[in-house]
C-alpha cells in the first residue's frame, strides 16, 4: 500500500507543470476581474504576484532548496503584510478579490510543497 503514494520522477514532473498551469490560468482569470484597479496598483500586484510565482517555479527547479525556502518565506510575509497592513493593499481592490488570489497562492504553494517533498522512486517503477 505504501507504494501508491511514491510517484517517479516523470510523474512528480508532470505533476508539477500541471500545478503550474492549472494556477497560472487561474491566476490570470482572477486579475482579469480587476478592471476598477488603477493601472500602477494593478502593476504593482502583477509583479508581486510574478516574484510569487518565479519563487513557487524556483522551488521546483532549484538545487539550492534552502535559499528558495528563504525567498518563499519572504514572499509569504510579503502577501501577509498586503492582506493584513491595510496601508499596503492595493488602493480599488475589492477585499473579495485579494482574499481569492492570496487562496490561490495558498492552495498552489500547498500543491506544490506536496509533490515536491512527497516520496520518489528513483528506479521509475510504482
Amino acid at each position: 500500500m505504501k507504494h501508491f503514494f511514491r510517484n517517479t520522477p516523470g510523474g512528480k514532473a508532470g505533476s508539477i507543470d500541471g500545478l503550474n498551469l492549472f494556477f497560472g490560468a487561474l491566476l490570470g482569470a482572477n486579475l482579469g476581474t480587476m478592471q476598477a484597479l488603477p493601472l500602477y496598483q494593478y502593476v504593482q500586484l502583477v509583479v508581486i504576484l510574478a516574484g510569487a510565482v518565479m519563487v513557487l517555479r524556483m522551488l521546483s527547479t532549484s538545487e539550492q532548496r534552502s535559499r528558495v525556502l528563504a525567498v518563499l518565506a519572504l514572499y509569504v510575509v510579503i502577501v501577509a503584510g498586503i492582506v493584513f497592513i491595510p496601508a499596503f493593499k492595493p488602493k480599488g481592490l475589492p477585499d473579495a478579490d485579494l482574499h481569492r488570489l492570496v487562496a490561490t497562492l495558498a492552495i498552489w504553494l500547498a500543491c506544490v510543497l506536496l509533490v515536491e517533498f512527497s516520496p520518489v522512486r528513483e528506479d521509475g517503477y510504482l
